[in-house]
């Protein structure tokens, strides 16, 4: 996946101590990556015809708290700092 080379990438190249303090490259790939799979997580909640069924999936729960975490260090964390 496109990810798992860009996250090799970023371990071997990006030297920063946090993302606002990267290069322009790192942070906008970064976002999209955060954007892309926050709408990944959005829009299998929304294929789910009872949404409380969702709780039922593990995949999706297991996703879901990915999501979660990566959208605290990408866009929560820094606004907090």
């Amino acid at each position: 996946s496109i990810n798992a080379c860009w996250i090799g990438y970023d371990t071997d190249e990006n030297s920063a101590a946090t993302l606002a303090e990267a290069d322009i490259q790192f942070q906008i790939a970064e976002n999209l990556f955060c954007f892309y799979f926050t709408g990944e997580v959005l829009i299998r909640f929304i294929a789910f015809k009872r949404k409380f069924d969702c709780l039922k999936d593990h995949w999706f729960k297991f996703d879901f708290v990915l999501v979660f975490f990566m959208v605290l260090e990408t866009w929560i964390i820094p606004i907090m700092l």
